[in-house]
C-alpha cells in the first residue's frame, strides 16, 4: 500500500524504521551467538551471554517487523476456500478480517504495556546472571504492538472508507485481495527488477 496522505506516510515510513530495526535487531542476534562460539571454541566460556540476550532482542525484532508486514500485505493468507466465494461475500471477509487483526493487535498491545508497567514498577528482574530488569525488553516488545495496532486500525479505517466511496478496486488492494494471476506477476515483476539490479 503506497503512502498517499499524510497520515499513510507516515505510518508507512515508521514501518519501514521499525523493520530495519528489527533486521539490525536480527544481525546483532546473529554477531553476539557467533562472538559466543567462537569465545567457547577459544577461552571455553561465553563473552556476551548471548542465549538470554537473543531471546529478547528477538521478541522485539519479530514485533518490530508486524507493522510493516500488514501495510504491505505481506502476511501469510491462507485462502484455499476464500476464493471460492463472490468478490462481495470477500469483501466482507476482507472487513471482518481487518477488524478482527486490529482487535488482536489492540489486545496485544494492551497487555504487553501491562505487563511491561506491572514489572516496571515492581522492579522485577530476569531470574539469570544477567538480571536484566525485564520491563525493557517487554516495553520494546510493546512498542512493536503498538505500532502493529495502529497500522492495523489504518487498513481497517481505510478499506472502510474505500468501501463506503464504493472505491472497490482500491479497497481490494488494501485488503490484499488479488488473483493468483495478479500474484505471479508481481512476483515475476519483482524478480526481474532485482536480476537486472
Amino acid at each position: 500500500m503506497p503512502p498517499k496522505t499524510m497520515i499513510e506516510t507516515l505510518a508507512w515510513t515508521c514501518s519501514i524504521w521499525f523493520a530495519r530495526v528489527g533486521g539490525a535487531l536480527i544481525v546483532l542476534i546473529a554477531v553476539l551467538v557467533s562472538g559466543d562460539v567462537v569465545a567457547r571454541n577459544l577461552i571455553n566460556q561465553t563473552v556476551f551471554n548471548s542465549f538470554e540476550i537473543s531471546i529478547y532482542l528477538f521478541g522485539a525484532a519479530v514485533t518490530f517487523g508486524f507493522a510493516h508486514t500488514a501495510l504491505t500485505g505481506a502476511h501469510i493468507r491462507i485462502d484455499v476456500i476464500y476464493r471460492l466465494f463472490p468478490v462481495a461475500v470477500r469483501r466482507v471477509l476482507d472487513s471482518l478480517a481487518l477488524l478482527n487483526l486490529a482487535a488482536l493487535a489492540m489486545f496485544f498491545a494492551f497487555h504487553a504495556w501491562s505487563l511491561a508497567l506491572d514489572n516496571l514498577g515492581r522492579g522485577v528482574m530476569s531470574n539469570s546472571a544477567l538480571a536484566v530488569p525485564l520491563y525493557i525488553p517487554q516495553m520494546a516488545w510493546a512498542l512493536g504492538l503498538t505500532a502493529f495496532t495502529l497500522s492495523a486500525i489504518l487498513l481497517t479505517v481505510q478499506h472502510g472508507m474505500l468501501l463506503s466511496r464504493r472505491a472497490f478496486d482500491e479497497a481490494d488492494r488494501i485488503a490484499g485481495l488479488s488473483s493468483a494471476a495478479e500474484e505471479a506477476g508481481s512476483e515475476v515483476a519483482e524478480a526481474s527488477g532485482q536480476g537486472r539490479g
